[in-house]
């Protein structure tokens, strides 16, 4: 009965260490991230609603690499606080290999006259 739990256990735990290695970190210092295909990363960014500026991939239709698996948003503010920054998580899937950069930008409705971009260069091996 003990062999029977003890290897339950096992599994269970590298299970649990098998699903954490599928979400992949981006470089914050070089915006690189490589990943196996099966794989997922999340690209943090800062942003504030109340300016009316929000992140955009302006580039979405030509990525074949990884396709966009849904973003998140978090804050750290009070309930209700207007101007407060906020942190938006957009998560990607490893669907195919190659190398193809992300271009990201921070801008109103008109791109072109964007505050901030981003680049996120991915690798899927």
């Amino acid at each position: 009965m003990k062999k029977i739990m003890y290897l339950g256990v096992v599994i269970l735990l590298l299970a649990s260490c098998h699903a954490q290695k599928k979400l992949v970190s981006v470089d914050k210092e070089t915006n690189e991230v490589v990943l196996k295909q099966g794989q997922s990363c999340e690209i943090e960014f800062i942003t504030n609603a109340s300016t009316g500026f929000w992140w955009q991939l302006v580039n979405e239709n030509d990525i074949t690499v990884v396709k966009s698996a849904g973003d998140r948003y978090t804050s750290d503010a009070p309930k209700g606080m207007i101007g407060a920054s906020s942190h938006r998580f957009w998560k990607f899937d490893a669907v195919q290999k190659g190398t193809q950069t992300l271009h990201f930008v921070y801008a109103r409705d008109n791109i072109s006259q964007a505050a901030r971009t981003r680049d996120v260069t991915v690798t899927v091996k």
